[in-house]
């Protein structure tokens, strides 16, 4: 394998949560009365950049941003559908990386709801470690969280890669000093732009699977 350290983003990288999250997200825009002026396409694209730029784009206030957020995160039965799910190669990924000697690491924005849907899909168990909301670290692309795990873990940053859907996920990872990987990017930005021609990342895949052939991991 290129990289011994694979850490993963959880929304839209691991799990394929974006319809869910853009249901929870049109529904409080409708709620609000917001969504008639707005184009749902481009409120998507702006979520799948990040949620601040989604939230800028909207101009969504502040208590519906947070409502939304929570709403977002109702888990099991209170769980908004389309519910959210792993990508269907994304256990053989994280198995495969485990079976060869490497390690998983998730770094998510989301809450503890992120470990519920591990465990809930029996992926824990490819995980040495996680930082999730509960830590208080400065959101992507700040290095902060990247840079706890590798001390807390003792990894070498050499052998390491931070992978994720949207730019500011393998930002965090290279201004932490990594390498920085783009897969299930969307097909444009909000602009119009292909982000896999704008991108600073270092590799950039369509797929999990593509991602893993990549980095000799299959």
């Amino acid at each position: 394998m290129l990289f011994q350290y694979y850490l993963w983003d959880f929304d839209g990288t691991l799990f394929d949560s974006y319809p869910h999250i853009m249901r929870c997200c049109w529904d409080a825009l409708t709620d609000a009365g917001l969504a008639a002026s707005l184009d749902y396409e481009t409120v998507y694209r702006s979520l799948l950049v990040s949620f601040g730029e989604m939230k800028r784009y909207t101009a969504m206030p502040d208590d519906l941003y947070r409502a939304f957020v929570d709403r977002s995160h109702l888990i099991g039965d209170d769980e908004v559908l389309p519910r959210a799910a792993p990508f269907p190669d994304a256990r053989d990924v994280l198995a495969a990386i485990t079976a060869r000697g490497g390690q998983n690491y998730l770094y998510t924005h989301r809450n503890h709801t992120a470990r519920w849907y591990l465990d809930t899909y029996g992926l824990s168990p490819f995980f040495a470690d996680a930082v999730t909301s509960e830590e208080g670290f400065p959101s992507k692309p700040a290095p902060d969280a990247v840079l706890a795990l590798i001390r807390r873990n003792g990894l070498d940053p050499a052998a390491c890669i931070m992978v994720g859907d949207r730019e500011i996920d393998g930002m965090s990872g290279k201004n932490a000093g990594i390498a920085g990987a783009l897969v299930h990017y969307p097909p444009a930005l909000p602009d119009g732009t292909d982000p896999a021609a704008v991108t600073a990342m270092d590799y950039t895949a369509h797929s999990l699977t593509e991602f893993a052939r990549q980095m000799g991991i299959f």
